[in-house]
């Protein structure tokens, strides 16, 4: 029992001891409880992550901040029931901090709790009336539960205060559209006025076009949408959410950066599971999905490379280095004419890519198409000299023709620009000298040769290297 005479100091830090002891508590004094993350089945970054904001939460129950990070933590992570409850006992710990009641009410949006997020909303815009998030918030979760004129009014006041928000415009002119089109199309035309790539906004002053019968202009902004980038977009600021967002990108980032070390490494197993930890974290990281398509390639599991090849284009089709990594995939499984599809999307996207022009014209020699593949291999050098595998095809080529002086700088360029073919350039290069009668600068290429072999695993290359030349 508490002493009638004790100081307001200890009174205090009597409660905050009682509450540290209840640790998930206070839930008796109408405090929401702390419940422990889910850590089962997640990465092991994101595991480390939730646990140490759980200890600290455990360790200072009733420190408002302290249980809104480990909040912000599981909202990072999906974890939207218990980050709620995070912000609901930070908010009850600290109700006049706005952050608290804000997320309390983004989460709860989330959640589908559609009356007690707008509680928290409006409460949260009461505490800050100029917050542009909180109005847009608000006004959404209020449109989404069919007052479209209050939802209004809200924006009409936000607008007020931010004249210049495309997402604002955006907003009031898809809500005004049917009742006064023009009042729709001055919004409309403002916001894509104000930020062109604005997609949602381009499709909807599409519709208030054709609704007036301007379908010229309709068909303008259409296409304008299709050309829009597709990726999802707020179009307006939101620090406190996206602090929360960066905190699950530098934990995929920190896993992607780990996969591309492991992989540079020649660890191809490491390189999958840090990869695959960063789609645990990140599903939509897209360069994740591309890089798992060449280290499926090379573990030759050509479905799971076609799987992450499906998703990588799905995320985004102008990413270059997906179609690249493909072909070569394709290539490995010696399904050539794919290989040479994607080697071509490639080109669509970088038609300077040397790398995927070499390759390109590799795959149609397989095919049988020398001539098409003499102008791949002509245009991967002028795109890039120094291209190994154009220079030791080309040269490879000239020397099949009997044509060894010509063929000499190409297989030179080859060899000094150090590749992973760069054994089978230097054989080739040794084989040239010995036909020009350059006994030294042969025995030389092909001890280098020899040495590269053994030391990538080439068995049957070092064999042939020792029966033809034995240098």
């Amino acid at each position: 029992m508490l002493e009638r005479n004790a100081k307001p100091g200890r009174l205090t830090s009597t409660l905050v001891a009682v509450c540290a002891v209840l640790a998930s508590g206070c839930s008796d004094r109408g405090i929401p409880p702390l419940e422990e993350p889910v850590l089962e089945g997640v990465a092991p970054a994101v595991r480390q992550q939730l646990r140490s904001a759980w200890e600290r939460a455990k360790a200072a129950p009733v420190d408002a901040a302290v249980v809104g990070a480990l909040g912000r933590a599981l909202y990072a992570y999906g974890q939207y029931q218990a980050a709620a409850q995070c912000f609901d006992r930070s908010r009850v710990l600290d109700s006049q901090e706005f952050e608290w009641v804000y997320l309390l009410g983004v989460t709860q949006t989330d959640l589908g709790q559609t009356e007690e997020a707008h509680d928290a909303l409006r409460a949260a815009l009461a505490l800050r009336p100029d917050d542009l998030p909180a109005a847009l918030r608000l006004a959404d979760a209020i449109e989404q539960s069919g007052d479209a004129d209050r939802s209004q009014e809200i924006l009409e006041a936000a607008l007020r205060r931010s004249p210049r928000s495309a997402a604002v415009h955006y907003r009031l002119g898809r809500l005004t559209a049917s009742k006064s089109p023009q009042g729709a199309l001055d919004h409309l035309e403002k916001a894509v006025d104000l930020e062109p790539g604005y997609r949602e906004a381009h499709y909807a002053l599409a519709n208030a076009y054709r609704a007036i019968g301007r379908d010229e202009d309709a068909a303008a902004q259409l296409a304008m949408y299709s050309q829009a980038d597709a990726t999802a977009r707020r179009h307006y600021a939101d620090p406190l959410i996206e602090a929360m967002d960066s905190i699950r990108a530098s934990s995929a980032q920190a896993s992607f950066d780990e996969g591309h070390a492991l992989g540079a490494q020649g660890d191809l197993e490491g390189a999958r599971s840090a990869y695959q930890a960063t789609l645990e974290i990140d599903p939509g990281y897209a360069q994740a999905h591309v890089n798992l398509i060449a280290v499926y390639g090379e573990l030759g599991n050509h479905g799971l490379a076609t799987e992450h090849y499906n998703r990588a284009v799905g995320l985004n089709p102008s990413i270059a280095e997906a179609h690249y990594n493909y072909g070569v995939a394709l290539h490995f499984a010696e399904n050539y004419q794919g290989a040479a599809d994607a080697f071509a999307k490639a080109l669509d996207v970088n038609p300077q890519d040397a790398n995927a022009h070499a390759n390109l014209a590799t795959t149609l020699e397989r095919l049988g198409r020398a001539g098409e593949a003499s102008r791949h291999f002509r245009l991967a050098l002028e795109h890039n000299p120094s291209q190994p595998m154009a220079n030791y095809h080309t040269g490879r080529r000239l020397a099949d023709a009997g044509r060894f002086r010509e063929a000499l700088p190409y297989l030179e360029t080859a060899v000094a620009n150090e590749s992973s073919g760069t054994a089978l350039h230097a054989f080739v290069l040794a084989l040239v000298y010995r036909q020009l009668g350059r006994a030294d600068d042969a025995r030389n290429s092909a001890r280098n040769a020899l040495a590269l072999a053994r030391a990538q695993g080439h068995a049957d290359l070092a064999t042939e290297i020792v029966e033809q030349l034995d240098p």
